[in-house]
């Protein structure tokens, strides 16, 4: 008799390479032919290690990285030839996905959906820890539903959504010395809670303008560098009027006020981060799309109660 066939887990890491080739090394091996890789800030320190596990039914990862960004186009979409759905839960830090007309920015136990044999986009926005895992998009269907009712949304964290990623964390764990049949059985079981989820997710993300409000946010994030990115762009970008944009944010400051708090969000993000204390400020700033440094600081001490220059000397102590 033969032994049972075991599940091929693989470690990746970037632990061994030195540290400005670090982000190279890790878009030429473990993010190799997923699309276009990038990162928010090229200044920062650049770290991560994966756990794959392959097996006949399911592809699980993972993954913990410094932010990075994968655009999945149509060429390296053909080439990989992958017609399979992807299941994601961050657990810890915060990212993003995008898929069609549809898009979230996504937190810790928040559970996301794409399917890889159409464009998409995904990402971390902080330094992350997320746990993935692909099935076949018709095995998806035969036990969760349609995939397209599905891709580039998320379900909202809640009890029931832990419940999933302590069970796909528990599999992870064990994932190493694990046969295939037990791997079989684990992806079952998956996509059975994946249903129930489904059957309870709130309906409100189908009305149009939370749609609108969630699919600009994954793009404010996403274009947060450029200081040229505004209501205009965002409008040509998402194919809506800008009159359509505007009402979807009337309830707040509006939608200028939002890629403004984005971006300063993100550099108050960078500066309580050890790995950017060699990153002069005005560099940061620039990073996230402001050119105008009074009108930066002023912007900053307005949403945070205090400068840029004491938010970095607070966590240095």
């Amino acid at each position: 008799m033969f032994p049972p066939a075991k599940v091929l887990t693989v470690v990746e890491t970037t632990k061994h390479v030195e540290p400005v080739r670090a982000f190279e090394f890790w878009r030429n091996t473990a993010l190799k032919n997923l699309g276009i890789v990038d990162r928010p800030n090229p200044h920062e320190a650049f770290s991560a290690n994966r756990l794959a596990a392959l097996s006949a039914h399911t592809t699980l990862l993972l993954t913990e990285s410094s932010p990075v960004s994968v655009e999945g186009d149509l060429r390296h979409i053909r080439r990989a030839g992958r017609d399979e759905v992807v299941v994601s839960f961050f657990l810890s830090g915060h990212g993003y996905l995008e898929q069609g007309s549809c898009g979230h920015v996504v937190g810790v136990g928040d559970i996301g959906f794409i399917r890889l044999d159409r464009p998409f986009a995904v990402g971390g926005l902080s330094p992350y820890r997320e746990l993935r895992f692909s099935v076949p998009r018709v095995n998806f269907e035969a036990r969760v539903g349609n995939a397209d009712a599905l891709t580039g949304r998320r379900i909202r964290a809640s009890p029931s959504t832990e419940l999933l990623t302590t069970y796909m964390h528990d599999v992870a764990r064990s994932a190493t010395g694990m046969s295939e049949a037990e791997a079989g059985l684990a992806v079952e079981g998956a996509l059975h809670i994946v249903r129930s989820l489904v059957g309870d997710r709130d309906d409100g993300d189908r009305a149009s303008s939370e749609v609108l409000r969630s699919l600009a946010r994954v793009h404010i994030e996403r274009h947060s560098h450029d200081a040229s990115y505004g209501p205009r762009a965002m409008a040509a970008a998402l194919n809506v009027s800008r009159s359509k944009l505007y009402r979807a944010f009337a309830d707040g400051e509006g939608i200028a006020a939002e890629i403004r708090d984005a971006r300063l969000d993100r550099i108050h993000r960078w500066l309580t981060s050890a790995s950017n204390d060699r990153t002069p400020i005005n560099v940061l700033m620039h990073a996230c799309g402001f050119t105008d440094a009074p009108g930066f600081s002023k912007a900053f001490k307005r949403r945070f109660g205090m400068s840029a220059k004491d938010v970095r000397a607070l966590r240095q102590g």
